[in-house]
């Protein structure tokens, strides 16, 4: 029996609303235009990427094996048979490319050891560098810096690697230094008892925990006094310190001198 709507609608099929059709959608390409490719790139001997080679590099960036992929880059970067990501622009193939790899070692950079919060501000940085850049040899360059850049971060890192289960604390503090980071947080946090988690410290860096959090406070002092940008009681409150009084005590300390010493040792920006 037919549907009573449809039976009374005299609209014409133009005039009827579009209804959900039973056939599949189309695909995004058709096979003739992706087999069309394929025969092209073959012909023109316009592979894509080596695999085999591409899980060597990233394998390189991931053990922070950062002389073995200097020599390695040296046979890569002569090639040219990599796949069009632009039709329309060498220069806008090139960075996408680079953007590709950008990604691929942010990632395997992270499994190696890296803080993830590092990696991925490191990744932000360089692709916003890159798409400033207006030639191939400069795209080209930082490319091969970014590869580079992100092998010697995991060789450092893993030079001072921990266990695993202090790892997870590590990141943490690192990451929220500029919040208050009682011994009870950072349990919480990592699903460790305290008393615990501070005797694992002592282990790994022969620190107590409470010491080791002001110890890491000290270290990002020092790299906000060398950035230039920050006065000493901007830092100080920053990072949570009770008063300048107590800032100065604590990084003296740890620095062997105070704040104020330490921002002058730094040369002066141009």
């Amino acid at each position: 029996m037919k549907n009573a709507n449809t039976e009374n609608d005299e609209r014409t099929p133009d005039e009827r609303p579009n209804r959900p059709s039973d056939s599949p959608p189309a695909a995004f390409f058709e096979d003739r235009e992706l087999l069309l490719r394929l025969a092209q790139s073959r012909q023109d001997e316009r592979l894509h990427h080596d695999l085999p080679a591409e899980r060597k590099m990233l394998r390189y960036v991931r053990e922070g094996r950062y002389e073995e992929l200097t020599e390695f880059l040296t046979d890569w970067n002569r090639r040219e048979d990599f796949g069009i990501l632009s039709r329309s622009s060498m220069l806008r193939h090139q960075k996408n490319l680079t953007i590709c790899g950008i990604t691929l070692y942010t990632r395997a950079a992270i499994e190696g050891g890296l803080n993830a919060e590092i990696a991925f501000t490191l990744s932000d940085l360089l692709i916003q560098r890159l798409e400033e850049l207006r030639t191939l040899e400069e795209v080209n360059e930082l490319s091969t810096a970014a590869l580079r850049e992100f092998a010697r971060r995991v060789r450092d890192a893993r030079e001072h690697s921990v266990s695993g289960t202090f790892e997870a604390c590590r990141q943490y503090i690192f990451n929220h230094l500029y919040e208050e980071l009682p011994l009870a947080r950072v349990g919480r946090a990592i699903g460790l008892n305290p008393a615990y988690l501070s005797r694992l410290c002592k282990q790994e860096t022969g620190l107590s925990l409470s010491a080791y959090i002001r110890r890491e406070k000290v270290e990002e002092a020092k790299r906000l006094l060398e950035l230039q940008e920050y006065g000493l009681s901007e830092i100080c409150a920053l990072l949570g310190f009770n008063d300048q009084s107590h800032f100065t005590q604590v990084f003296k300390t740890w620095a062997g001198v105070t704040p104020g010493t330490y921002r002058k040792r730094i040369p002066k920006k141009n």
